[in-house]
């Protein structure tokens, strides 16, 4: 049975207006992820103004503890970003039976070598 139905490939949906209730939303989240980022920006500014302050070894042991989970973690993240972008399957091989061994032959059919028939002497009915 042939279908006729053409599909069309390009069509795309159309995007719906965002109204406003949802802009509101969107604005108020924003404001406050901005919030927070400045914060979190201050905070870190004040601790490394202590740090440089306060040079003790223990700080200075703490801060390096810090940036070291920091790469690990970063590590941690481009090993499965890796893991993401390699396919985690093995190409598939071929399995099949070839109909001229009883075996299963893996791969591509090789065919088998013709074996050579011994040239009989030439045998005449004739008298010389």
């Amino acid at each position: 049975m042939k279908l006729k139905h053409k599909i069309n490939h390009g069509w795309q949906r159309p995007s719906e207006e965002v109204t406003d209730s949802y802009q509101r939303e969107i604005d108020a989240s924003l404001r406050k992820a901005e919030k927070a980022w400045r914060k979190a920006q201050k905070a870190a500014e004040r601790a490394e103004r202590m740090a440089r302050q306060k040079a003790s070894p223990e700080t200075i042991a703490a801060r390096d503890e810090a940036r070291l989970l920091v790469l690990q973690r970063l590590d941690d993240l481009r090993q499965i970003e890796e893991l993401m972008r390699t396919p985690t399957h093995a190409p598939t091989s071929a399995v099949h039976r070839t109909g001229r061994q009883d075996r299963l032959e893996v791969g591509t059919y090789v065919k088998p070598k013709r074996k050579r028939q011994p040239k009989a002497p030439v045998k005449s009915r004739r008298k010389p």
